[in-house]
């Protein structure tokens, strides 16, 4: 069951220093019918259409590229255009949840992006597609901004940290077999299937929030003030720019891999799709090894710079051979498990750092998390789509401007204190 809110220490440490919000009381008729694994079990569910939106194509590009005669690097396009109306549109999510509800910004989410997936499996060109991709990342916004905001709704400190390493976790198994069931759909039934599934499967999700979740946070802790008055308290937090620039930094990274994979492994190197699947995917258990140490090392400033040192050495490993405009398989596997492994551990630190001053403010806080970084990451994806490929050089070289920003971040955070923020949301 969900903590009643006493715990006025931070689990952080150096990492959230900054002043605390008041404490306020569980959400009794909700928190007590809701428990940790059935909180997870939703918002695992509800997250995976997103997650498999961004990457269930992959093994299909090579179709949809010979259906509308497009060229490999146009295809960049559909990641980038999903990335950035997904995190464009959670920051209208994220406040309307605040003031009405979780549970009907939910709803309303899940059927744009159910439309949007029919739409794609009826695309007769490039540009329809595109269009489609659009709208299922404009729906799946709501699931990306409020993954972030149910938690806090319900959990503070430790167990926030705990939770949001499990859902970490957990989500990342979507992304993870979502390659493979676009492969077998593609080679069965056309790159059409693969979008058909995924309005299937955000039916089922959109009933199960419908019928089993229970709205959060309750009538008296919502907030109805203006959305930039609730913006601009959040962003006067100096710890949670910092966090949220760490944030936008890592994911950036790990969308300009991703947004190039594909062409590395399937167009330079002449990979089978199953093997550009397996490739594509090898980095998460990674991923989901980093989470689980955060979840379980208590020092979570080592935590933060372990996780750094992760992305620094991933970053070299990509960005090395590219100096000699080589692309070297085994390079780009080494390097993106580890980058992937410094981002599994580096999330859930500082998405529940960033998040817990905010016990009112949880929507727009996490609008914001999941809003920037999903736009930072389609900047990113848009990018690579726009650059000449030099061998790896492209991409190393932006997660190694990444890495540095990251570091630039963590530096920022812990100089200076938040001047006039005498308490968060109270």
């Amino acid at each position: 069951m969900p903590l009643p809110y006493k715990t006025p220490a931070s689990p952080f440490g150096v990492i959230m220093s900054g002043p605390q919000s008041q404490p306020i009381p569980a959400n009794k008729d909700h928190g007590q019918d809701t428990g940790f694994s059935a909180l997870i079990f939703i918002i695992v569910m509800m997250v995976a259409c997103g997650q498999m939106a961004q990457t269930i194509f992959v093994p299909a590009l090579p179709d949809i590229t010979a259906s509308f005669h497009v060229s490999p690097g146009q295809l960049q396009a559909i990641m980038a255009c999903y990335l950035l109306s997904y995190g464009l549109l959670q920051f209208i999510y994220g406040p309307a949840s605040d003031r009405y509800g979780r549970k009907p910004v939910l709803i309303i989410g899940l059927s744009i992006f159910i439309v949007g997936a029919l739409l794609a499996s009826f695309a007769t060109s490039y540009q329809e597609l595109i269009a489609a991709t659009l709208l299922q990342g404009a729906g799946t916004a709501s699931a990306g901004a409020l993954c972030r905001s149910i938690p806090r709704d319900h959990y503070f400190g430790e167990p926030l940290v705990r939770l949001n390493s499990y859902i970490s976790m957990a989500v990342i198994f979507s992304p993870l077999m979502a390659p493979f069931i676009g492969s077998f759909m593609t080679h069965y039934f056309g790159w059409q299937a693969v979008y058909d599934l995924l309005a299937v499967f955000g039916i089922l999700v959109l009933l199960l929030i419908m019928f089993k979740f229970k709205e959060s946070p309750p009538s008296e802790r919502r907030k109805p003030e203006p959305v930039l008055a609730s913006y601009r308290f959040v962003l006067s937090n100096r710890k949670f720019k910092s966090y949220l620039l760490c944030l936008v930094a890592t994911f950036a990274g790990i969308a300009a891999f991703e947004a190039v994979a594909g062409i590395f492994y399937g167009h330079i190197l002449k990979l089978s799709p199953f093997w550009v699947s397996c490739y594509f995917v090898a980095p998460i258990p990674g991923y989901l090894a980093g989470a689980y140490c955060a979840a379980k090392w208590d020092n979570k400033h080592s935590v933060v710079y372990r996780s750094v040192a992760l992305l620094g050495a991933g970053t070299l490993f990509i960005l090395i051979p590219g100096l000699s405009n080589l692309v070297i398989g085994w390079s780009l596997l080494v390097g993106s498990i580890l980058f992937f492994t410094g981002a599994g551990m580096l999330f859930p630190v500082l998405t529940s750092a960033a998040l817990e001053p905010f016990p009112r403010h949880a929507g727009v806080a996490g609008a914001l998390l999941g809003g920037l970084q999903n736009f930072g990451a389609g900047l990113a994806a848009l990018l690579m789509s726009q650059l000449p490929m030099h061998g790896q050089l492209s991409v190393g070289a932006l997660c190694a401007i990444m890495v540095f920003l990251v570091m630039l971040a963590l530096n920022y955070a812990r100089t200076g204190s938040d001047l006039g923020h005498n308490s968060a949301s109270t």
